[in-house]
């Protein structure tokens, strides 16, 4: 592996298919500081660049080296709950709650009369107006904090406060020219909800705290319960990542890709505006050259990061959905007097503009948290693992203020390669889900896995360890 063009931090990168992305990617000729490779780094069906990867970009944005849907984060909340607090009964009263409150579910001609406009979908609970949504993306968390009455200081609990929509983007691209249809349609429900796929809602409690002093300063403390969270930007972020792109990751159904490349279509080359670009719109989106890069010089690259700005600032919102969801839940669950607090929402999929060795790039992280200084880091385990509550600390530059969002991937090889071994204390983690069986339990292993990927980032000195959590159930579906 060429250091100067690939940096590996802590992993080994054996595997054909992933060293020759890689090198295609350190090939481009905007890319002129070293790859950042971390310690989950794997490839993902469906997805062009590895995941657990960093790459920063002289002056382009190049889609691909990101998932298709910028936005999706983490977040942990942390409750006033111990423990002991937590039974069988409370889990499935909890779960039932966060359930509550959904959309109306349409099936396919009604989409595609929701999408003309012809009908629209009743407004749950949690969910947007077509005035919310526009605030959502101008605003992002700070509109959430407004609609769910939640504290101002939330802010101070979320990267970049939750907005990164700055005045001359949001006048040269309001929402109202950068969001689909689709996106006007679907993206106003079911707000903070979706645990689909890799997504979860868990309920963990600290088991172990390394940092006393940064423990008591963030509110956390022994067997103490906080809910960990993993959710999508939702559909606003997931239309305008295939809109402004030409992904691997479609649907496999033929008559949903023929619908979405017919409103694509209509969205890029309806106007005269559209008419005008057709060429350059084409290339990008429809049929571009692999690892596209795409000027942001450019009127056409301003409103690709326009779309990005917006997806990122809708991902916060939705997630501050998430967290009044599981404060109503909780309240609901175990009294009126239980208190939760956000300590961290971070976002692992994301483009930005940022300054390293003094010198703008154009940051792109896939499954990858951006790192601050003096904030907290979250890396999950498994189900059946424990979970990592870090402190960013100066020394990460040469490393793109980068860590792992997560320990999946090196959990399970680990596992597979019988590095682990069943955890002493026999604990179990109830995993409940929306579809039969609705119930499982997963029997807890060894930290084997997750120390793979925490110690060379702590050894790099990117951060360092204040609390390590431990799963008791976890919601998907």
């Amino acid at each position: 592996m060429n250091k100067e063009k690939i940096q590996s931090l802590g992993c080994t990168i054996t595997d054909p298919k992933l060293k020759e992305v890689l090198f295609s990617i350190a090939s481009l000729p905007q890319i002129t500081r070293p790859l950042v490779c971390l310690p989950d780094i794997h490839l993902k069906e469906n997805n062009e660049a590895p995941c657990s990867f960093v790459a920063a970009v002289d002056g382009v944005i190049i889609p691909e080296l990101t998932a298709p849907s910028v936005g999706c984060g983490m977040g942990i909340v942390v409750t006033s709950l111990k423990r002991s607090d937590i039974t069988p009964e409370k889990l499935e009263e909890f779960y039932k709650h966060m359930q509550e409150h959904r959309s109306i579910r349409f099936g396919t001609v009604k989409n595609m009369l929701l999408w003309l406009g012809i009908i629209d979908r009743p407004r749950a609970k949690y969910d947007f107006s077509k005035k919310d949504l526009v605030n959502a993306i101008r605003d992002g968390a700070k509109f959430a904090v407004h609609k769910y009455n939640m504290s101002p200081e939330t802010l101070e609990h979320i990267e970049y406060k939750g907005d990164v929509m700055d005045k001359e983007t949001e006048h040269a691209f309001p929402p109202a020219h950068i969001l689909p249809r689709a996106a006007w349609a679907s993206g106003r429900h079911d707000i903070g909800y979706g645990f689909k796929g890799n997504h979860f809602l868990e309920i963990q409690f600290i088991e172990h705290v390394a940092d006393e002093t940064t423990a008591t300063a963030w509110g956390i403390s022994k067997d103490q319960v906080v809910v960990m969270y993993h959710g999508g930007g939702g559909a606003v972020s997931h239309y305008m990542g295939r809109y402004f792109a030409k992904r691997k990751k479609e649907s496999k159904n033929f008559k949903s890709r023929l619908f979405q490349f017919i409103a694509k279509f209509l969205f890029h080359f309806s106007s005269w505006e559209g008419i005008h670009n057709f060429r350059l719109r084409w290339q990008y989106y429809f049929h571009p050259e692999k690892f596209q890069a795409v000027p942001v010089d450019t009127h056409e690259g301003a409103r690709l990061f326009a779309s990005i700005k917006a997806s990122l600032n809708y991902s916060y919102a939705f997630r501050l959905a998430i967290v009044k969801r599981v404060i109503d839940a909780l309240q609901e669950t175990f009294g009126i007097n239980t208190s939760a607090h956000l300590l961290w929402d971070t976002v692992h999929n994301a483009i930005h503009k940022e300054t390293i060795s003094e010198k703008e790039y154009i940051v792109h992280r896939h499954t990858a948290t951006h790192v601050f200084d003096n904030k907290p880091v979250l890396v999950s385990g498994f189900n059946n693992t424990n979970s990592y509550i870090g402190l960013g600390i100066p020394g990460g530059e040469e490393h793109l203020f980068s860590a792992d969002h997560g320990a999946g991937e090196t959990i399970k090889t680990h596992t597979e390669n019988g590095n682990v071994k069943p955890h002493p204390e026999n604990h179990i983690t109830d995993i409940y889900t929306s579809k039969p069986p609705y119930k499982k339990t997963a029997v807890h292993i060894t930290n084997e896995g997750l120390d793979a990927v925490i110690k060379p980032l702590e050894e790099a000195n990117i951060m360092r360890a204040v609390a390590y959590t431990r799963p008791i159930a976890v919601f998907k579906g």
